[in-house]
């Protein structure tokens, strides 16, 4: 991290406070963090121009048009990993790409419409991608926890700080919702004004459909911060068995620690997946111990550390965990690319 500046604690608090609610009016986020809201806005600007903290509007489980999700461990020649990540990144089905350390080198968040157009993703252009020797998909069967529900801690409790994810009201989409939720993922605290003229349609509408995407649980709403610049420089990835009668509840609890954010299940084995950031390589080991003792249902099988997020949720990271530029999330349309 040569040459980075650590977020402050007035930085880390307004992070905070719009992820307890990303789309926030200045007026209540600025009650939370005790400032006002021009103040509020203007720090969040620079935070946002800098791309050390962004609001993301990620595809989520309750929309019929990215319903399938998974987790592929990527396997390359020894001098292709880097090349290969920046390639992969550029794809809209890869929402999140992470160079890791452990026995494979890519991790990748996979979403897409179906399983046959997942297959045809993985079939047609991953496998196909110079450079990729062998691939490991494994299929999301629910999400405990993610992105969206996670926090960094900083604020006492208060305001709308729920750990859990949201119910979901599956919702049919539209030409016009796919649109929104693109424009979302490029930046979920556009105004609907701005909403409203990417899509060609009034602000009123606008409006009503992205409560209606949100509320349906269409789009997640998350927002990021560059993680080594919080104070949170390594990720882990965990792979872990459970009784198949206490999967859900192992998974759940599993969703909770402080520390993780995803809990997933998955079709597979290894049956679950847990993700987590910390402050340093010598937690590692302290935090699965923690887990084991919390969740003693969990069996660590497999762990990986990520040597570099390249990029998650749709926007590209630079070495320093900060955003650079998006790749539109439109994964319900867009085809697999053309193998190089």
């Amino acid at each position: 991290m040569s040459g980075s500046v650590a977020l402050d604690e007035d930085d880390l608090a307004l992070v905070e406070a719009l992820q307890r609610d990303p789309r926030a009016p200045w007026t209540s986020v600025a009650e939370v963090v005790g400032t006002n809201a021009v103040t509020a806005s203007r720090r969040w600007e620079r935070l946002r121009a800098s791309g050390a903290a962004w609001v993301t509007g990620a595809p989520g489980p309750g929309s019929h048009h990215a319903q399938v999700l998974a987790y592929v461990d990527v396997t390359c020649l020894p001098s292709e990993k880097t090349r290969v990540a920046q390639e992969l990144a550029g794809d809209a089905h890869a929402l999140s790409v992470d160079i890791t350390a452990g026995g494979r080198d890519l991790l990748l968040t996979v979403a897409a419409v179906d399983l046959s157009t997942l297959g045809h993703y993985l079939l047609e252009r991953l496998d196909r991608v110079p450079g990729v020797t062998a691939t490991r998909a494994r299929i999301a069967t629910r999400l405990y926890a993610e992105g969206s529900t996670w926090r960094l801690g900083v604020l006492p409790p208060g305001g709308v700080v729920g750990r859990t994810m949201p119910a979901i009201r599956p919702a049919v989409l539209d030409e016009v919702d796919r649109e929104l939720m693109s424009a979302l993922g490029v930046d979920g605290r556009a105004s609907f004004a701005a909403l409203a003229s990417a899509t060609g349609i009034s602000q009123p509408t606008a409006r009503r459909r992205v409560d209606r995407l949100i509320g349906s649980g269409a789009v997640l709403l998350r927002t990021d911060v560059a993680a080594p610049l919080a104070g949170l420089p390594v990720m882990v990835v965990l792979s872990a068995d459970a009784p198949a009668g206490r999967l859900d509840d192992v998974a759940g609890r599993l969703g909770r620690l402080r520390q993780v954010r995803l809990s997933a299940t998955l079709a597979g084995t290894p049956s679950l997946l847990v993700t987590a950031w910390l402050s340093s390589l010598e937690e590692v080991h302290r935090f699965e111990q923690d887990l084991v003792h919390q969740v003693p249902e969990a069996n660590v099988v497999d762990r990986l550390v990520v040597l570099r997020t390249v990029k998650r949720m749709g926007h590209l990271l630079d070495l320093e965990g900060r955003a650079t530029g998006v790749v539109r999330m439109d994964v319900w349309r867009e085809s697999a690319p053309p193998a190089a």
